[in-house]
């Protein structure tokens, strides 16, 4: 009996088995693999291939003994609610979240035993649900739980007419979608896909995907004793930060706003007018602290300044904005040149705010940590100090998503709003995340041969409703418009960091790499793409065992001699014989510097060596462009996006000055973290982080070993002043 008691597993580790086993498509059965002898999964995704055992045709007894400990898990935690004096049995929600976890208990028994038969081809002795778990389980809930709900529970029943509406919505060739199960989904690397559509307007997921998140949605946890959820702070805090962004915005354009109060009476029939008066109005408003969430329980700051995005938009769709863009006013127009200044001055400052809670989101950081840290206190765990400072990011890391992992269903909870937004308001919402509360800020400075460049945030400037077509925001094209107000005209960088040669991000990177080509704004912008999810990338499949260090500079250099074959876009101002010459002498030069030449390079070796040549490189671009702004640019800017902008941030300190001081360690940290907390309330993709930490890790220890040999070989590669009066300073 004792023994049973160890083998109980979590029971949301319990709710991620039954959810695995309920998605497996017997039409096309996966493998199946076991994880740390306790998860069911059918993908390594999550996981790595290095830490998921296959099930193959040895037997499935240890299946059944994961099973066992699945039903067990589910059993005690129906009885801790059972035996909890504070439950609620006539609460709603917690009714159908125990009818949604019964009949996923239902079902996971059935589809075993016919997955086993078939993937296996054995005959099963006992079907899973005459073991003596699943029964004890089935008693249990029949003859004793369910009396304690007057007028009984839901069964499968209440599941088929909600899902009923969404039967059409087809689930398309797996080949050509990434929302294959709901582990994928789980991991929200391609929420996307539930805003973007095929090219025949059809939804990328189907009824079983939509029941699968809402039976996870809907399962309650009460009984278990969880720390306050570090989530809720997080929406308080949006909304300080827009107050402030708003206070900022006020501030950047008072003298145009108050040039506009001057002629606004003599405007009235104006369209353009019209919707930047009240663009303004609303700035005031989210600016006013009285609108704060804590100070009112009317619309709040966030609120006015969604109002006041919304308004900015749409003048911009006005046809008297659209007539001034297509036919340049006459100089002597001084209205006319008034509201188009405004215009782009309000985009500008848009994408280069600050915000206000950057100390407030770097302790929520710490205290998230700290209380991970307490739960694997409770456990047991011991707790390391880390020997270095990247070592101690790792720990601190694990003990960050320790705290994360109790509450799960952040991601999930906005998947399903969109889906009911849609079926509500029966349209098309189209992915795009400037417009969806993810907007740009400047995060920090860096500073080369006396002049400043802008380190901006920038997720993908882009509104899509269907796969193969892309539109460019009209508040990005009002930010390049501003550039071309200064003299000399500005330059903004962008580097694209999305798969130009993926099906789902294609037409995305066409768009951004194709805008630069536009007459209006190839003075102000310039386009890189460098692919960050290639088999080369990541070091996978034909590239597993490039383990020989030649033949590995070898591919490299093959990769850049073939750029948009391999998932790369160099643009004209790019010049690529400048580029292929740099390439030469860089590829070997990391070799010898920080790998000491060695003949044999491990898989996480060839890792670090490309993150340390695209800094390297994205530096050469910067001498080569000599930009005013520079971004990092994925679909959303929360994890390739975000890990690559505290990448270069880590780079460039290192370079030079050092890591030692709380102040950048804390920087780096906001970086990392902030975009996925706030914008999808998770943690970032834990291997962009790893990536990350890796590469700055293998800089730093060989900065401390030969500095100012690598600042003597490296500094030849750029313009003489370029590595002597680098610096980086955060905001």
């Amino acid at each position: 009996m004792k023994q049973k008691v160890k083998e109980i597993i979590d029971v949301q580790d319990a709710m991620d088995n039954l959810a695995a086993i309920v998605s497996i498509d017997l039409q096309n059965p996966p493998p199946l693999g076991i994880v740390k002898k306790h998860r069911i999964v059918t993908t390594e995704e999550e996981f790595g291939p290095d830490t998921v055992e296959w099930v193959s045709g040895e037997g499935p007894q240890s299946i059944f003994d994961i099973l066992d400990m699945t039903y067990r898990a589910i059993h005690q935690h129906l009885l801790k609610l059972y035996e909890n004096p504070e439950m609620n049995w006539e609460n709603e929600k917690s009714r159908k979240g125990i009818a949604a976890m019964m009949d996923l208990v239902g079902e996971s028994a059935q589809k075993m035993d016919a997955f086993l038969a078939l993937r296996l081809g054995i005959d099963i002795d006992m079907p899973v649900a005459q073991r003596d778990e699943f029964k004890a389980l089935q008693k249990f809930y029949s003859k004793q739980f369910v009396t304690k709900f007057s007028g009984g529970i839901e069964g499968d029943e209440a599941w088929e007419g909600e899902w009923e509406e969404n039967k059409e919505a087809e689930l398309l060739d797996l080949s050509k979608t990434g929302l294959k199960d709901f582990e994928v989904v789980k991991q929200d690397k391609e929420y996307e896909l539930f805003y973007i559509r095929n090219e025949n307007g059809e939804p990328y997921f189907n009824a079983a995907l939509l029941r699968n998140i809402k039976l996870s949605c809907d399962f309650d946890l009460q009984a278990e004793e969880f720390e306050e959820d570090p989530l809720l702070k997080v929406r308080s805090m949006q909304d300080r930060d827009f107050h402030a962004t708003a206070g900022q915005i006020l501030g950047d354009c008072h003298p145009v706003i108050s040039d506009y109060y001057k002629i606004a009476r003599k405007l009235e029939e104006d369209e353009l007018a019209k919707s930047l008066g009240m663009a303004i109005v609303a700035l005031f408003l989210a600016a006013n602290p009285r609108n704060l969430l804590q100070n009112t329980m009317g619309k709040s700051c966030l609120q006015y300044f969604d109002d006041f995005h919304r308004f900015l938009r749409r003048s911009m769709r006005t046809s008297e904005y659209q007539k001034l863009i297509a036919y340049p006013p006459d100089p002597s127009d001084k209205n006319a040149h008034l509201l188009l200044y405004l215009v782009h001055s309000l985009a500008r400052s848009l994408f280069e705010r600050v915000g206000g809670v950057k100390l407030e989101s770097i302790g929520l950081i710490h205290r998230t940590m700290r209380r991970g840290e307490e739960i694997k206190q409770k456990k047991g765990a011991h707790i390391l100090k880390g020997e270095t400072v990247w070592n101690q990011f790792l720990l601190d890391d694990e003990k960050y998503r320790t705290l994360l992992a109790k509450f799960p269903n952040g991601p999930l909870f906005k998947i399903l709003d969109l889906v009911r937004e849609e079926q509500e308001e029966d349209i098309a919402i189209p992915f795009d995340p400037i417009g969806q509360d993810n907007l740009p800020s400047r995060l920090y400075e860096v500073n080369r041969r006396g002049k400043k460049i802008d380190c901006i945030r920038i997720p993908s400037p882009t509104r899509q409703t269907t796969i193969n077509k892309v539109e460019i925001i009209d508040e990005f094209r009002a930010f390049l418009r501003s550039l071309s107000q200064d003299k000399p005209v500005k330059k903004h960088l962008i580097i694209n960091l999305q798969d130009r040669t993926s099906w789902k991000e294609f037409a995305r990177s066409r768009a951004l790499e194709s805008l630069q080509l536009n007459a209006e704004f190839n003075h102000q912008l310039v386009v890189m793409t460098l692919p960050k999810d290639t088999d080369f990338y990541y070091q996978n499949n034909e590239y597993l065992n490039l383990n020989k260090a030649d033949e590995f500079l070898k591919a490299f250099a093959a990769q850049l001699e073939s750029p948009e074959e391999c998932g790369y876009f160099f643009p004209a101002p790019l010049k690529k014989t400048e580029l292929t010459r740099f390439a030469e002498m860089a590829l070997p030069a990391i070799h010898e510097h920080f790998f000491n030449n060695k003949n044999s390079l491990t898989r996480r070796n060839r890792e670090d060596f490309i993150e340390i040549f695209y800094q390297f490189l994205i530096l050469k671009c910067i001498d080569m462009v000599e930009p005013s702004s520079i971004s990092f640019t994925c679909k959303d800017a929360i994890d390739t996006g975000s890990a690559s902008t505290g990448a270069f941030f880590g780079f460039l300190q290192l370079l030079t000055s050092n890591f030692t001081a709380k102040e950048e360690q804390d920087f780096l940290r906001w970086l990392l973290y902030t975009p996925a907390l706030f914008i999808r309330e998770r943690a970032i993709d834990p291997e962009r982080f790893n990536r990350t930490i890796s590469a700055l890790e293998r800089i730093d220890g060989e900065l401390a070993e030969r500095g100012n040999e690598i600042i003597k070989t490296f500094g030849e590669f750029y313009h003489p002043q370029t590595l002597k009066t680098l610096t980086v300073k955060h905001l």
